[in-house]
């Protein structure tokens, strides 16, 4: 008995210093999968743009994470952050945008920042202000197969709700009834910003979010300037008791890199959310309407997006939901998921 105490103390005195150096070290992330049957819905007579039958999807929502932080003193906090978009379903890479075969860790945030009374500075391959204000944080469902990005209710794509802006430096203004984010990601001859202004008191949000791409390839590993992009969107959110009220308006424009062809996007969102003890029912709708022209003549696409679920929290770390979803020419899906968060 005697020599398993002095193990115990041995064991404990050489954990206790290494775990007080990591004590601002913290490793976290999330795993999700459901179960989904889609039906295409392509028009007849056109090619086949929808999926059909089961899956089982993760739908770009695992990931995991380590992020640290220290204090300097004088309310001043130095922080950093890897993390890493990791597939629940299986380990197969692919280069499609369905959800699926996304195994290979693929990176998502990577910062260094400054924290203080000033407010924040971060460098790095950094979240955008034009994505995390109002867009994916106004959709429960987000990184789910019944969201509304790229499904006609929000826009995807890196400068829309999709994916971070690499080699950019980013200062985020100290928390208040009003607050700012602005992004500059430099290049060669014209740099990308981003800037987003929101004001949030009690139940009420509003904000305001535009962006310009510059001309900052698509692919990072290009040479030249490619197609430029620009965006503005307006929103605001209502909390009332159980209830939860959420609108957005984006407009977008795309010019190609010859000149040639220009695309212009009106997409609108609006949900509803229920908080019914540990439940949370979820309605929303989008509409998208494209015009590219080209050569002087305009062709227009319009399509909607409806979606209607729940989610049930189990604790604060697990949830189970499910719901149907339905993309406008294209396909619907109902599904079942669970996911799990740790840290």
């Amino acid at each position: 008995m005697n020599k398993k105490l002095l193990a115990v103390a041995v064991s404990a005195a050489l954990v206790a210093p290494v775990a007080a150096m990591a004590g601002d070290v913290a490793v976290y992330g999330q795993a999700q999968v459901e179960v989904a049957s889609y039906s295409d819905e392509t028009p007849t007579g056109a090619t086949k743009k929808g999926n059909d039958g089961v899956d089982t999807v993760d739908a770009s929502r695992g990931r995991v994470g380590v992020k640290a932080s220290e204090d300097l003193g004088m309310g001043l906090k130095a922080f950093a952050q890897f993390e890493f978009k990791a597939d629940t379903t299986d380990n197969i890479t692919d280069s499609n945008s369905d959800g699926k075969g996304k195994g290979a860790l693929t990176s998502r945030v990577s910062q260094v920042g400054l924290k203080g009374g000033f407010g924040t500075v971060a460098l790095g391959n950094l979240k955008s202000p034009y994505k995390y204000t109002g867009g994916v944080k106004y959709d429960p469902f987000v990184a789910t197969s019944l969201q509304a990005r790229g499904n006609g209710g929000m826009t995807s794509g890196a400068f829309g709700h999709n994916s971070f802006v690499n080699d950019s430096v980013m200062y985020s203004s100290p928390k208040a009834p009003v607050t700012a984010s602005l992004l500059y990601a430099p290049s060669e001859d014209d740099g990308a910003w981003i800037l987003a202004v929101k004001y949030k008191q009690g139940g009420i949000e509003a904000f305001i979010s535009a962006l310009d791409e510059g001309d900052r390839p698509k692919d990072p590993t290009a040479s030249g300037d490619k197609s430029d992009s620009s965006a503005v969107k307006i929103g605001g959110q209502y909390k009332m008791g159980m209830h939860k009220f959420s609108a957005q308006v984006e407009q977008t424009e795309e010019n190609n890199a010859a000149g040639t062809t220009k695309t212009e996007a009106d997409v609108f969102f609006i949900g509803y959310q229920a908080t019914v003890g540990k439940n949370v029912f979820v309605g929303q709708y989008g509409s998208t309407d494209v015009t590219v022209k080209t050569a002087g003549v305009s062709t227009s696409n319009d399509g909607a997006y409806m979606s209607l679920g729940v989610i049930h929290k189990m604790s604060k770390m697990t949830r189970v939901f499910g719901g149907w979803r339905d993309t406008e020419d294209f396909e619907s899906v109902v599904s079942i998921g669970l996911r799990k968060d740790f840290k």
